[in-house]
């Protein structure tokens, strides 16, 4: 075997290896609805449900859908089906005491890359307890605690059929695929949430909340081509890689600049305020909800300004919903979210050093279901 190579990589810095694999990523973003709709939170959910709710809903994102033409602003994915997205989730809270909510929530995704198709999961539970009940002028109160978070597994991409893409690697090496396994994010949020009934028929509401998401993956792995000549690399430390040929006869050790950890498994903390209101007639009922959020990451912002690359800390989402009731416990409805960015306050594991600079596009997600309230 002959001695280890060293040099400098320009991880990150071929312009189609970061579209390629920040399109994998953007795919992610394209799922953001991990956690529940924050910005349709109410202190009084038994107005609407006496005892408890059950969802079921079906969510979606692709050509026909993209309004905002997030294919088109980048070269890889115009034309193609990447970014689609199909999931489904469910679910249900139920009312433990007259003040006192448990809700959950679980959500499965599909996701196209430009190949592959990607599966997540997604999951969500929560405490509600009302500490002020309403009166004239004075709002009701309540204090939301909630544990949610999003987990993947193998998320990769082979990029053999695109042959201008650029390789981590020196002059001469292509990258053929790269694989992130089981991304994923936990989260650990506070929401203070009051709410107002200004007539029988029209309610609003505001939001304040505080939380800290971390990030995690298994391994960074991959393989990359030298004329005939395969190489299997990977992360050993950070900032290292290492690239190993199959036959073992030479091993390629990359002092590159890329810091692993800090850039695909950040750690951070973040504030959201919202308002929201309701209005009813007869069978129908309209939401519409505003959510402002911001957040302060450790490293991965900083290093990423160092470089001169973009970055995102904070975003704004619009939600909109409209639902029919078809039996007295029974509602059909559709559901919009459409945000100034991809939405990564929903989804924090669709950001990392690849992906970060994709996130300044406009983006939503649409979803029609069905909605029983006992």
């Amino acid at each position: 075997m002959t001695a280890p190579v060293q040099f400098k990589s320009k991880v990150g810095r071929g312009l189609q290896f970061k579209q390629a694999l920040g399109l994998l990523f953007l795919s992610l973003a394209g799922s953001a609805w991990a956690a529940p709709l924050d910005a349709f939170l109410s202190a009084t959910p038994e107005q609407y449900a006496p005892k408890g709710t059950l969802e079921v809903s079906s969510d979606h994102m692709n050509e026909q859908l993209d309004f905002f033409g997030i294919r088109d602003s980048n070269a890889l994915a115009a034309g193609t089906q990447a970014g689609d997205y199909h999931g489904a989730h469910v679910a249900g809270a139920w009312r433990v005491r007259d003040n006192t909510w448990l809700s959950a929530s679980l959500w499965q995704r599909n996701l196209r890359g430009l190949a592959e198709t990607y599966h997540f999961s997604s999951w969500r539970v929560s405490g509600q307890y009302r500490l002020l009940d309403g009166a004239g002028k004075r709002p009701a109160l309540a204090l939301r605690l909630s544990a949610w978070g999003d987990q993947g597994g193998d998320v990769g991409s082979s990029f053999a059929a695109n042959a201008g893409v650029q390789v981590l690697m020196p002059p001469g090496y292509l990258l053929q695929s790269i694989k992130v396994s089981q991304p994923a994010d936990n989260n650990l949020q506070a929401d203070l949430i009051g709410s107002w009934q200004l007539t029988p028929s029209t309610d609003f509401g505001l939001l304040l909340s505080a939380g800290s998401t971390r990030l995690s993956y298994g391994a960074l792995s991959g393989s990359l081509l030298q004329g005939a000549k395969v190489f299997q690399f990977s992360a050993i430390g950070n900032p290292s890689t290492v690239a190993t040929a199959a036959d073992g006869s030479q091993v390629l050790a990359n002092t590159s600049t890329i810091h692993v950890a800090d850039e695909l498994a950040w750690r951070g903390n973040f504030i959201q305020a919202g308002l929201n209101a309701a209005w009813n007639h007869g069978p129908w009922t309209l939401r519409a909800g505003y959510l402002f959020y911001a957040i302060q990451r450790d490293k991965i912002d900083d290093i990423l300004a160092a470089r001169g690359w973009s970055s995102f800390s904070q975003t704004r989402t619009i939600a909109l919903q409209a639902s029919y009731r078809i039996h007295p416990n029974v509602s059909i409805f559709a559901r919009s979210q459409l945000s100034d960015t991809l939405i990564f306050n929903e989804m924090p594991v669709a950001y990392n050093t690849f992906s970060a600079d994709l996130n300044g596009g406009k983006y939503s997600i649409y979803s029609v279901g069905l909605k029983a309230d006992f």
